[in-house]
């Protein structure tokens, strides 16, 4: 195949070899083997020229030729994490294939991201957000993975903060905040406080489609008490374990708040 600028190290020939799976150069002329890192590759001029193509036509939602970019760049770096999200949106949304973003996300567990690999998939995940909302956990779980240096503290809570208060806003039902969620958002609280989807969340108490206040329900004493049990009361634990004090004590107080007229609104005794 063609190995896109790659050269020998020992006699310095192009003439070589590349397995993009393995990493792997074999040169041609003098027979010398030499593995790539990733850090290398990323660094490829050929690599950089095509990530950005199929960013940019990503953005542009410009698929197909974004799909050809990505391809590209798969075919120097097999695992390179903004390539191949690009190739499983495609297949997910465009080919409706309705496994690929979750192969994605497993394929990625595995894998230490480069920092630019990062930056990239961030930017690309933020661009279609509206996509996401089943793959929310598999997202924060990546993305904070690859994240846990002190210094990438601020980004991490930039990036929920981005995405998360968007995919909360158009939640067609509690059904969403599983126990495991419940518990990334609680972690991320006690990390970088993500205030917005904090914020999100206490609107959500009144907004959410399965909250008695959408449709005047709280007759209905079992959903009603279902609602608290199972969604009021844990959103309170993730505002109880933000790391800033200033913003835990205003969320604090206005969910009490909440918490109050809904129980005197429902009538409940806790």
């Amino acid at each position: 195949m063609d190995a896109s600028g790659l050269q020998c190290h020992g006699c310095g020939s192009s003439n070589v070899e590349f397995d993009p799976k393995s990493r792997k150069l074999i040169c041609r002329t003098c027979g010398k083997e030499e593995y790539y890192s990733r850090a290398t590759l990323n660094m490829n001029g050929k690599v950089v020229f095509s990530r950005q193509n199929a960013i940019h036509f990503f953005m542009d939602g410009r698929f197909e030729d974004s799909r050809h970019y990505a391809m590209e760049v798969l075919n120097i770096l097999a695992d390179n994490a903004p390539a191949l999200y690009i190739m499983a949106y495609y297949e997910e949304f465009v080919v409706k294939n309705d496994s690929a973003m979750k192969r994605f996300f497993h394929q990625m567990q595995e894998v230490a991201l480069e920092y630019d690999e990062v930056q990239d998939l961030r930017t690309l995940l933020t661009a279609s957000s509206y996509r996401l909302q089943d793959f929310e956990e598999d997202m924060i779980q990546l993305i904070a993975k690859n994240m846990q240096a002190e210094e990438d503290m601020e980004d991490l809570c930039d990036f929920i903060d981005r995405i998360c208060p968007y995919l909360i806003s158009k939640r067609t039902s509690t059904g969403y905040l599983t126990k495991e969620l419940a518990g990334m958002y609680k972690e991320l609280a006690e990390y970088c406080t993500i205030p917005k989807t904090c914020f999100a969340l206490l609107k959500s108490i009144e907004t959410n489609p399965d909250s008695p206040y959408v449709d005047n329900s709280f007759y209905l004493k079992s959903k009603t008490r279902y609602f608290y049990d199972n969604y009021i009361l844990p959103v309170g634990d993730i505002i109880s374990a933000m790391s800033n004090q200033e913003y835990k004590e205003k969320f604090i107080n206005s969910y009490q708040k909440k918490q109050a007229k809904f129980l005197a609104d429902a009538e409940m005794e806790v």
